[in-house]
């Protein structure tokens, strides 16, 4: 009786863990600021004589909270060997709810090269949704067109 009744309990709780996880697994970290590192690509290259592709990027930053904002104290643009080549910002960004903030890197400065890469520094008053960073590539060639983003991770 006494391993019926455990089996049953056991069979329970794995039953309502399982149920639960996908909501576990979506819920979003709460914090009040993080550094990210996000992957960036000026260009890319192709084909056996490594010709280069042109690519333009956006780095998009969206405040997911709907009712708190958070400052974007500093994006730094690095090269492929890590050499700082611009500040993006001068002073913090106070980002409301829901805004989402861009900045760009132009088709054409391939100064970052195939390994270039953002810094990006927020902050909050308060733990709030933590908002998403990602940095956006688009080139085009003769016939093609294409596009790939990559994520900010958090390092700090």
């Amino acid at each position: 009786m006494k391993t019926h009744r455990a089996s049953l309990m056991m069979g329970i709780f794995l039953f309502v863990v399982v149920a639960l996880l996908p909501t576990w697994a979506s819920a979003r970290a709460m914090q009040k600021e993080q550094t990210l590192y996000v992957p960036a690509y000026s260009y890319i290259y192709h084909g056996n004589k490594e010709a280069k592709i042109k690519l333009t990027t956006t780095l998009s930053v969206r405040n997911t909270s709907r009712t708190e904002s958070i400052r974007i104290v500093s994006v730094d643009y690095y090269d492929t060997d890590g050499k700082l080549l611009r500040s993006y910002v001068k002073e913090p960004v106070v980002m409301k709810p829901l805004q989402s903030l861009r900045y760009i890197v132009s088709l054409d400065d391939e100064e970052g090269g195939s390994g270039a890469n953002f810094v990006l520094k927020w902050e909050a008053d308060k733990a709030v949704d933590v908002p998403i960073i990602e940095s956006i590539m688009l080139g085009t060639g003769s016939s093609y067109g294409f596009s790939f983003l990559t994520q900010g991770v958090p390092i700090e």
